[in-house]
């Protein structure tokens, strides 16, 4: 187990997270028309971020079979582990 692919597959998870939320959030801002200040100020905003969060780690998806289809199980675990992390975030958030 190298320790180090599982780190940057963690690490690819998060950001695969955020920019999957950024685009979601950009895609409802520009069907709305709201200007650009509004879209980046929701991007950034926590008050509905479990919602958003939830479809962003959808992107997570193909990154992980791209993982296991390459051969690369560590980076794959990594990958799942970031997607475990948000999601327990955001249900402790909810309690």
């Amino acid at each position: 187990m190298n320790k180090k692919a599982i780190v940057i597959g963690f690490l690819i998870g998060l950001v695969t997270t955020f920019i999957g939320i950024s685009i979601y959030t950009l895609i409802i801002g520009v069907t709305l028309d709201l200007p650009s200040q509004d879209i980046i100020n929701k991007i950034l905003s926590t008050s509905i971020l479990g919602k958003r969060a939830s479809i962003g780690v959808l992107l997570n998806l193909p990154v992980f079979y791209y993982f296991l289809n390459k051969k690369k199980e560590d980076y794959a675990k990594g990958v799942l582990i970031a997607i475990v992390l948000v999601a327990l975030i955001f249900i402790l958030n909810k309690l």
